[in-house]
């Protein structure tokens, strides 16, 4: 199996587990009673109908790679490391988001994520990207809608 086809699959359960929760949605209490989840259930349904397609086009291109060369197996394909290595800083990022605040925590994340898929060569251009944003992001939830994010010990950030 190709490392392409999962985000298929894992859009199809998506869409199953969204699908059947909209069955499952209480019956409104005024009106049609089964209005309230029209909309969710079309929702879900283009989803199903949407994955189907791309894992059937999926297939079809790994069935055209077998037969002119055997494919190596997902693990030995370049985006694997990057996903894991992505998964490894976002739970990094989650242990040290209450201790070092929103603003470092980011700054981190963003920094390990840039350095990751942008080279080490471009630092002062990651550097510069992570820090905008974080502080971009929280002058805009914090100060101007004023969502609670965590501050970070020492700084007024």
């Amino acid at each position: 199996m190709s490392l392409s086809v999962l985000p298929s699959l894992l859009f199809f359960v998506l869409g199953l587990v969204y699908t059947t929760a909209t069955v499952m949605l209480p019956d409104a209490s005024i009106g049609r009673a089964y209005e309230p989840k029209i909309f969710p259930f079309m929702l879900g349904f283009i989803l199903l109908v949407l994955s189907l397609g791309l894992i059937a086009r999926e297939l079809k291109e790994v069935r055209g790679k077998n037969e002119k060369e055997s494919a190596p197996p997902f693990y030995k394909e370049s985006g694997f490391n990057k996903i894991l290595m992505t998964c490894v800083f976002a739970v990094l990022y989650a242990l040290i988001f209450n201790k070092a605040g929103y603003v470092i925590s980011t700054i981190i994340f963003l920094e390990l994520e840039l350095i990751l898929f942008n080279g080490k060569e471009n630092w002062k251009v990651n550097t510069a990207v992570a820090l905008v944003f974080s502080l971009f992001i929280y002058i805009i939830f914090s100060k101007v809608l004023g969502v609670f994010l965590p501050l970070t010990p020492g700084l007024w950030i």
